[in-house]
């Protein structure tokens, strides 16, 4: 999956994105509230820092982080815990 952001495109590895999912498949309808807020602290978080300084994606470690927390967006967004309702 190809995700356009910050003036670039990233790749995101559909088998990263199938990963997150069957990691995060059992927390829709668990009531584990805390849990699903605090991954989307996390995501937010890294999100932040690169649109703040894009410059920090030419560093391999944050760029890794970033494609992951792109892959987790996608995966919460498929469940439907993204966002409450």
């Amino acid at each position: 999956m190809m995700v356009a952001c910050y003036g670039s495109e990233f790749e995101i590895p559909d088998v990263l994105i199938e990963k997150f999912l069957k990691d995060f498949d059992g927390l829709p309808g668990s009531g584990q509230r805390e849990s699903i807020m605090q991954l989307r602290m996390a995501i937010d978080d890294i999100l932040d820092v690169v649109a703040e300084e894009p410059e920090i994606l030419h560093e391999p470690a944050y760029r890794t982080d970033f494609v992951r927390a792109l892959a987790m967006q996608q995966a919460m967004g498929e469940l439907g815990i993204l966002y409450d309702s």
